[in-house]
């Protein structure tokens, strides 16, 4: 793997971030094309037992770490910059390692963070622009609508792949660990009515009513008058369906 000065030199600080930071389990970097090996062995394995491998595609992955912090690692991955060896729990397997490395070094540095973010001058920089780009999005009316439309509506398809068929955004609320997500889901429904003892003689007004799941069910258990807003045509689209194929529209 061909790496230039600049990848070379955001290698050397990732690297060493990397040897103060990981405390416990185990994360190792392997480049691929007769790249190097890195390996960062917490001493204390009691807390975490974990062995992440992440594989480097492109030195660019240093760079954008460098510089952009867990913001670049996103990218980083999306772009196929790196990738983990466990195709199925490794990425979950990565973020529980930096969590972990996270809370055991809190009592260590007593600095509690946010997030997870190299502390380089560039990173620094780069959480400013992104912090400035955020400000100057004022959300007024206009960009209000254009943000929701950027998100809910990629298309109700992309959601529907990670949420279960009731399509409910917010957490569910389980019972046991390995319980189904829509049964989960339609108890936490099921608790908000009970919580807000809402009845047939009032009115509901939902603001940003997802995709209508909460609507359905408050008027099928209750008979209440509702009245659902949401900002997004995806969305809206999907609710109107459900609602008229439970015959409530």
């Amino acid at each position: 793997m061909e790496i230039s000065w600049l990848e070379s030199w955001a290698r050397h600080f990732i690297t060493r971030f990397l040897g103060r930071h990981i405390s416990t389990g185990c994360l190792i970097l392997q480049e691929e094309e007769g790249g190097e090996t890195f390996t960062f062995q917490g001493i204390n394995t009691s807390k975490c037992s974990l062995r992440v491998i992440l594989r480097v595609h492109n030195p660019q992955f240093y760079w954008k770490v460098m510089t952009r912090g867990d913001v670049g690692f996103a990218d980083a991955y999306i772009d196929g910059d790196c990738s983990l060896e466990d195709k199925d729990d490794g990425l979950l397997n990565f973020f529980m390692l930096i969590v972990a490395n996270r809370e055991a070094n809190k009592s260590v540095t007593k600095v509690k963070k946010t997030r997870w973010t190299p502390m380089f001058p560039t990173a620094l920089i780069s959480s400013s622009k992104l912090f400035l780009k955020h400000v100057m999005r004022q959300n007024s009316l206009t960009q209000a609508r254009r943000n929701i439309s950027r998100h809910y509506d990629l298309s109700n398809e992309v959601f529907a792949m990670f949420m279960d068929e009731t399509m409910t955004y917010s957490c569910a609320l389980f019972k046991e660990g390995d319980e189904d997500l829509k049964v989960a889901q339609n108890r936490k429904i099921s608790v908000l009515i009970g919580k807000a003892r809402i009845d047939s003689k009032q009115e509901v007004l939902e603001m940003g009513c997802g995709w209508g799941s909460f609507a359905i069910e408050v008027v099928k258990q209750t008979g209440c008058k509702y009245t659902g807003i949401t900002l997004s045509k995806e969305q809206l689209k999907f609710a109107e369906a459900k609602a008229k194929e439970a015959g409530l529209q």
